[in-house]
């Protein structure tokens, strides 16, 4: 498969780098990747993955979604571009999106676009991070997400990430003539931080005491 769909650095002003793992940096999304996004978005190898319909699409469309993305003040949702850390490479983006504040819930999004950065803990670790950010900054209580039966991977991604599996819709997901399971997951952040310290340091100075 072609990986020359990149921009890379040098074609782009640095990005904004937000927070950062091991592998991965992350930041706003912004339009000097829509070009990029928009031919991630016809990869039909990439689509079949992530259990997207498999619809080309123009740039000149995609590049408008994007762009409104980018460009729209919203509280129910934030985007995120996904960076090889050492490289500051873009290899793909995520979302937390649907955010409830009231009931403390919203749903997560990934794509690892470029295929030389799958199965190498990117998408584990961007994933990790999205989510400690997301418990974080609006205090969430349950994210969830769905994928396709068949992709094996991002299942084990997922659940070493902490999320579990809550229930399947059959065969909802087709492709030609064959039907596969929509997969639901979900992860509480009272399991997730069960198991590690969050990536982000928090003040102890002036912590308030609460009584029941």
């Amino acid at each position: 498969m072609p990986t020359d769909n990149a921009v890379s650095p040098s074609e782009e002003v640095t990005p904004i780098i937000s927070f950062s793992g091991e592998r991965v940096a992350m930041g706003p999304l912004h339009a000097g990747l829509i070009p990029s996004i928009a031919r991630w978005e016809n990869d039909i190898d990439s689509l079949i993955v992530g259990g997207d319909e498999l619809i080309v699409q123009t740039p000149e469309r995609l590049t408008a979604i994007f762009k409104k993305i980018v460009e729209e003040e919203r509280r129910d949702r934030v985007f995120f571009a996904i960076y090889d850390r050492v490289t500051l490479q873009p290899i793909g983006w995520c979302n937390v999106r649907d955010i409830d504040l009231f009931h403390e819930t919203a749903e997560l999004g990934i794509s690892i676009a470029l295929p030389e950065f799958r199965g190498k803990g990117y998408g584990t670790e961007a994933v990790t991070l999205l989510v400690d950010y997301a418990f974080t900054a609006f205090g969430l209580r349950n994210i969830m997400l769905d994928t396709v039966a068949f992709n094996e991977r991002a299942l084990a991604s997922y659940r070493k990430v902490g999320f579990r599996e809550i229930g399947r819709r059959r065969g909802s997901h087709r492709i030609g003539n064959r039907r596969y399971d929509q997969v639901f997951m979900d992860c509480l952040a009272s399991e997730f931080y069960e198991v590690r310290t969050s990536h982000f340091a928090l003040p102890e100075q002036g912590l308030a005491e609460t009584s029941e």
